[in-house]
């Protein structure tokens, strides 16, 4: 038996992510500051057409409209679309709020998103508990959200999936969902598209799943690092290509037919896709649909 690691294609291509993993958390904030910065330089974001549709990613904290933005970022880059990110809260920690929205704007800025906040240190208390034992207080954040929503007349809406297993994530489904049921009441006819994201905890339903090339996904990283305090205690923005290479393998399964063959993705966005008129959620067909770099993203949703 041959024990000479160098003669194990796949004991190498593990121990080449070991290696990458060591050299890039040894990397200093500076180094990654300096990364988006050169991006910033180097890159002109695409500016959005005339009359664009408009995206909204409902963020639950600083640094999600990264996590979540693939879609977001092809329809921006493909379509021309305009997306705005909006941070519900800047998290938990008071004395890092405003940090965090700085944090967010840069990234914003790094990716090509336009940044809005709902308050100067963001909404607090967004979790399904307010919303059942406080309505007065969860009133204020459904009002100031569907003010956005009503401006913005989105013709998509992201936000995390009803059991994303982190309580401000649920806190923000259950906050856009009856944000949009403000709007609704307000404009009879408004009509838009959800589609729900992951990250804390897996859909049992998908029904999108959206391929990212490696400038895509180095483009999502190199933002994410933006968010310098957070990334500086837990480097979770070295995280996201591994996890975004594991939603090919989920996905091809779930978006597609179980048992079938999985598309030819290195990396890809997982959603599910809703629509949203008369004030309620509606199924948005019974197939899956999966979107590889040579398609639209746009034509996807009719816009």
């Amino acid at each position: 038996m041959n024990n000479d690691k160098s003669a194990q294609p796949l004991h190498e291509f593990v121990n080449a992510i070991a290696e990458l993993m060591r050299g890039a958390k040894a990397l200093p904030a500076s180094a990654m500051a300096l990364d988006a910065a050169i991006r910033r330089t180097t890159h002109s974001p695409p500016t959005p057409r005339e009359n664009a549709p408009v995206c909204v990613i409902v963020a639950p904290h600083p640094d999600d409209e990264c996590i979540g933005g693939g879609l977001p970022l092809r329809l921006l880059r493909e379509s021309g679309w305009r997306v705005v990110a909006l941070a519900v809260t800047h998290g938990s920690n008071p004395a890092r709020q405003l940090a965090r929205a700085d944090e967010f704007i840069a990234a914003c800025a790094s990716i090509g998103f336009e940044p809005m906040l709902l308050a100067e240190r963001g909404l607090g208390r967004v979790t399904g508990h307010t919303r059942e034992t406080d309505p007065s207080h969860w009133a204020v954040g459904v009002h100031l959200l569907a003010e956005k929503l009503a401006a913005l007349k989105p013709a998509l809406v992201l936000c995390p999936h009803a059991l994303d297993a982190q309580n401000t994530h649920i806190g923000t489904h259950h906050l856009t969902l009856d944000a949009l049921a403000v709007v609704s009441a307000n404009l009879p006819n408004f009509a838009t598209t959800l589609a729900f994201t992951e990250y804390w905890s897996t859909m049992t339903r998908a029904n999108l799943l959206v391929e990212l090339t490696a400038a895509h996904v180095g483009d999502m990283v190199s933002a994410l690092a933006c968010h310098v305090g957070e990334v500086s205690r837990n480097p979770f923005h070295l995280t996201l290509p591994g996890w975004l290479i594991d939603n090919v393998r989920r996905g091809g399964e779930i978006v597609g037919m179980s048992g079938g063959n999985v598309p030819n993705y290195t990396f890809a966005a997982i959603y599910n896709v809703m629509r949203w008129r008369d004030g309620a959620l509606h199924t948005a067909g019974s197939s899956g649909q999966m979107v590889g770099r040579d398609a639209s993203c746009g034509d996807a949703f009719n816009v």
